[in-house]
Formats: C-alpha cells, structure tokens, sequence
C-alpha cells in the first residue's frame, strides 16, 4: 500500500481487531456500496479510500472512529483552503 501524497509504502502491521465473519460482512457491504457508487457515477475519493479499506479489513473497529477519521480529514482540508 502506498500513500496517496508522498508515494511511501506503508507498513501496515496493525492488528486486526474484529472477527473475521464480520471482516467478510464489511467486505461484502463495501463491494455492494462502491456498486452503487459506480452506477450513480459518483467518483471515490482516493485520499479517504484507505480509510475504508481499513475498515472493511478490520484495522478501524467501529464506524464512530472511521467518521471521526474522515471529519480530521476534511477538516484539514477545509482549513488548507481557506
């Protein structure tokens, strides 16, 4: 896996911390979701998808923490741009 904006490889050593019929319950969620994207042509945020991937692969535990992820995110964003 690689940083979006550095072009690092990231090493991803962090435990997975749910069981894994509730990783295959994300992915298949996920897998419907990005479907669903794509039908409507809505386009998918490279520098968040990471997020996502570690939440379907159970490395973010609850969907409060990927939110709280994605609100620091966009928050930096919003304050680089003003």
């Amino acid at each position: 896996m690689e940083d979006s904006k550095s072009k690092t490889p990231i090493v991803d050593d962090r435990p997975i911390l749910v069981s894994q019929k509730e990783i295959e319950k994300r992915r298949r969620i996920n897998s419907d979701i990005l479907s669903s994207f794509a039908i409507d042509n809505i386009p998918i945020n490279p520098d968040t998808q990471h997020i996502f991937k570690d939440f379907e692969e159970g490395k973010i535990a609850t969907s409060r923490e990927v939110k709280a992820l994605l609100h620091a995110h966009y928050t930096k964003i919003a304050l680089e741009d003003s």
